[in-house]
């Protein structure tokens, strides 16, 4: 009887420190945040010691090495993260920690080598196989991610800041609201923030809003109004399609360039990851007759494919042309990511 009891008790005790921990419901939009930022700190530095021919900051015998000032900004986030409440200053921390982590790894070939040897063979390979396993890890975590009643009251509540104190988050209004529906209805928590953000969303309209909420409300209300208009999926098709060929057409150029196709194995992955960004743009204009929706995040993949992989390979033959593609595509991913928070709400 004392061994079932104690038993009991230990499956009671783990099953508390399980239910600890609880999943941040926008935690993968901010992980992705982190690695789209880092992969692209990596490329524009790159991009910029080569433009510069690799100058140093130091003299007489010092050097500091941007693995540091990388360790600031991580040390930065981190500091953010503990002194600050709710989604903008996570949003700011995974920004800092991003361009922080991509400080440091891109000189993990300084750690790794007796003679601190930056440009060692294998740096640039390391670095691309950690971004593959975090960008595959997130993948799996976000496909296997539940939302029960317990989670969607604790994110709810650590959204609610921002819902009920700021005139332009009607999106993070709507989230909690709908956040709320997946929790508990018998407890008396849910019904009561229920209540108080809806009034909130009808007495936040008396507030003056900041210059940065009034822009954010601006720009909300002209991508609804824009979406409205009957060629808006017909320019979408247009920009995609472009973007498309464009990226097969430069890759085809860029190979072309090598000694009459003797490729090594950087070029074959280029070309792969450029095909399958083109097929994931195909496969999203095919979903946009029926889903507005599903069609921006088949742009969102091909874009993180290109982000990810192909400019990765493309940086080792142009640095330069990388650099700008890496600005278009971050312009691209910032532009899908707030029309899939437009298109959710």
């Amino acid at each position: 009887m004392a061994t079932d009891v104690t038993q009991g008790m230990d499956a009671a005790h783990r099953q508390i420190r399980r239910r600890m921990v609880v999943a941040r419901t926008s935690g993968a939009g901010l992980i992705e945040t982190f690695l789209v930022v880092a992969i692209a700190t990596v490329l524009l530095v790159r991009g910029y010691l080569w433009a510069t021919g690799y100058p140093q900051v130091g003299g007489d015998g010092i050097h500091v090495a941007h693995a540091l000032w990388g360790a600031l900004l991580m040390l930065l986030g981190f500091i953010v993260v503990f002194a600050r409440v709710g989604l903008p200053a996570m949003r700011l921390a995974a920004l800092l920690g991003g361009i922080g982590f991509g400080l440091f790894i891109d000189e993990i070939g300084k750690f790794l080598t007796s003679n601190v040897n930056y440009f060692f063979s294998w740096a640039l390979p390391i670095i691309y196989m950690v971004f593959v396993v975090l960008v595959v890890l997130l993948a799996v975590w976000r496909r296997h991610m539940r939302i029960d009643h317990r989670t969607a009251l604790a994110n709810a509540l650590s959204l609610s800041d921002v819902a009920l104190w700021d005139p332009a988050a009607g999106d993070q209004r709507q989230a909690v609201l709908w956040l709320l529906s997946q929790a508990d209805q018998s407890d008396p928590l849910v019904t009561a923030l229920a209540a108080r953000v809806q009034q909130a969303e009808s007495t936040l309209g008396g507030y003056r809003p900041t210059r940065l909420q009034r822009w954010r409300m601006g720009v909300t209300d002209w991508y609804g109004r824009t979406a409205a208009r009957p060629w808006f999926d017909r320019a979408l098709v247009a920009v995609f399609a472009t973007l498309g060929v464009l990226g097969l057409i430069a890759t085809g150029f860029t190979l072309a360039d090598r000694a009459q196709l003797d490729l090594g194995t950087a070029d074959w992955l280029h070309l792969i990851s450029s095909v399958g960004s083109a097929v994931l743009i195909v496969v999203g204009l095919f979903a946009l007759r029926h889903s507005r929706l599903q069609a921006y995040r088949w742009f969102a993949r091909a874009v993180l494919v290109d982000l990810l992989l192909t400019e990765v390979f493309a940086f080792f033959v142009s640095p330069g042309w990388g650099v700008l593609v890496v600005f278009i595509d971050l312009l691209l991913l910032v532009s899908l990511r707030f029309a899939i928070a437009r298109e959710q709400a």
